[in-house]
């Protein structure tokens, strides 16, 4: 269906009025999954994962009925807990930006790659549900980050196989977000909670409590990115991350020591007290949207069976609980201000 753009074109391009290059070119028809080949020396990458050192490349991808698309590249590995404990980390990825303005791309050149932590069934599950968690979000929030799911084709700087093909999605840059939203992110890394716009950050807050999500703070910039749009006086807050949730449940993942959860599929509210009227209302952009939410899992691509079940059955126990006064009273409105000590 005419859903989506190409995949450069759609995380890489920001709005005319901030790209002098032309940032947007047609639509096409395509699948919602989508190959891009990242040819690199995988060995190097992975033996020296923890510098984070770029590492050159080259990304092509295939567009229906047109050209293949190639592009000169930068590799690096990034993030905490899976640069640590993944054979298969992610990924960030930088494109030369004189390569962009010979296709008339903007020149925001920067994009994360989300990839499986190891190579398995089970593995490309867990990230199939963290993509999950990134398209509910966009279903309850006019401001998220932009997401496309690929097949990754790992190759060899010869063009052979590095690795087995696998799913992954690739993740809008917080500054090409901005770009697009005609917003701008703040530089500070320690985020004040009187920064925050308190209606925006309540939805969060539900949000996270229905995928289960605990791992996330503000103070630190913890899994959450902060922009300042228009109409907002304050910051409107985004999450991301999401493996560390009940929803996807990774088999690494554990509870902050402070809440003493014994695992992470157990809901634990984590936002500020607001009165019962407030929380009703942001409830009510989930009530609204509960057919698409309870139906998602169904539309993402690559998800089996079990996995759709265990994901529909999680969901719908939130909407349990928020369709009980009593359940929504206990474990949401009167369930405030619980932070964990620290992070």
């Amino acid at each position: 269906m005419k859903v989506f753009i190409l995949f450069l074109l759609l995380i890489l391009s920001g709005p005319p009025l901030h790209a002098q290059s032309v940032s947007f070119l047609h639509e096409i028809e395509q699948d919602s999954v989508f190959d891009v080949y990242l040819r690199l020396d995988w060995k190097q990458l992975e033996k020296h994962k923890k510098d984070k050192a770029y590492q050159p490349s080259l990304v092509c991808c295939n567009t229906p009925g047109k050209d293949s698309l190639s592009l000169n590249a930068k590799v690096r590995t990034r993030g905490h807990m899976r640069l640590e404990i993944c054979d298969y980390p992610p990924l960030k990825l930088k494109i030369d930006k004189d390569d962009l303005s010979k296709h008339n791309l903007s020149n925001l050149n920067e994009l994360d790659i989300v990839n499986h932590c190891d190579q398995s069934e089970a593995d490309d599950q867990l990230l199939l549900k963290e993509y999950l968690a990134y398209k509910l979000w966009e279903l309850v929030s006019p401001t998220y980050f932009k997401t496309q799911l690929i097949r990754l084709h790992y190759q060899n700087p010869d063009g052979t196989e590095a690795h087995k093909t696998a799913p992954g999605f690739l993740l809008e840059d917080p500054e090409e977000m901005a770009n697009r939203l005609d917003g701008r992110v703040p530089k500070n890394a320690i985020m004040s909670t009187s920064s925050i716009a308190r209606q925006p950050f309540l939805r969060l807050c539900l949000f996270e409590f229905m995928i289960g999500n605990t791992d996330w703070y503000i103070p630190s910039r913890h899994n959450l990115e902060f922009i300042g749009i228009s109409g907002y006086q304050l910051l409107v807050t985004i999450p991301y991350d999401f493996d560390y949730s009940g929803l996807v449940h990774a088999p690494y993942a554990i509870p902050h020591e402070t809440l003493k959860l014994p695992d992470v599929s157990i809901r634990y509210y984590q936002g500020w007290c607001h009165t019962e009227s407030e929380v009703r209302g942001q409830l009510q952009v989930f009530l609204d949207q509960k057919e698409k939410i309870l139906d998602m899992p169904y539309h993402i691509t690559g998800l089996n069976e079990k996995s759709i079940h265990q994901a529909v059955d999680y969901l719908q126990d939130f909407f349990e609980i928020i369709e009980n006064p009593k359940k929504l009273e206990n474990q949401v409105i009167k369930h405030c201000d619980k932070w964990p000590v620290d992070q």
